[in-house]
């Protein structure tokens, strides 16, 4: 990666049970969200009991990509709001945007705990491995790349902090790192 971002195209990070997935949207134009069953396999499996069988999907239309909910009884969390209908019920896509963070299975409030799924959008996602850092009863968190140095003080869960060369996410007792950001 040359301590550079790769710009290998739109990606969808997701962190569910303290396990965290890439998916490479670009490589088809619809992604199905939800829980597995014997009946329902979507492309984006989750396991959690508060996401719907059929959550939801991201759809590329036209080189574009949307979030469109299902409108599942534990909801979808988007950019801080609850993603809800359209007039008469109809479903509103939501065009996505590098850095959009959802939570889904939270209910009306963007909750992250072990019941809920995090998501996050990034359109120039990293070519290397996810690392774990244990930031279990920190409270001031300090990260650089080497070139920019970024300090947080108590920070929420879902807390992303994308630096040129590399990203971190900060979720509680572990932080995960991409590139070469690291947590001094």
């Amino acid at each position: 990666m040359n301590g550079k971002k790769s710009r290998n195209g739109n990606q969808l990070i997701v962190i569910e049970n303290g396990q965290l997935s890439t998916y490479m949207l670009d490589d088809r134009l619809v992604w199905e969200v939800g829980r597995a069953s014997k009946d329902n396999l979507p492309d984006i499996r989750l396991h959690s009991e508060t996401v719907s069988r059929k959550h939801g999907k991201f759809q590329n239309i036209d080189g574009i990509w949307f979030y469109v909910d299902y409108y599942g009884k534990n909801g979808t969390v988007c950019r801080g709001k609850h993603v809800a209908a359209g007039v008469g019920g109809r479903s509103k896509p939501i065009l996505l945007k590098n850095g959009d963070v959802f939570v889904f299975g939270g209910g009306e409030t963007a909750v992250i705990n072990y019941k809920t799924v995090w998501a996050m959008f990034v359109t120039h996602g990293s070519d290397e491995r996810w690392r774990v850092a244990d930031t279990k009863g920190d409270s001031l968190l300090t990260f650089t790349d080497g070139t920019v140095t970024v300090t947080k003080e108590k920070p929420d869960k879902g807390t992303v902090i994308d630096l040129d060369r590399g990203m971190a996410i900060y979720m509680g007792d572990i932080t995960y790192l991409a590139g070469d950001i690291t947590l001094i």
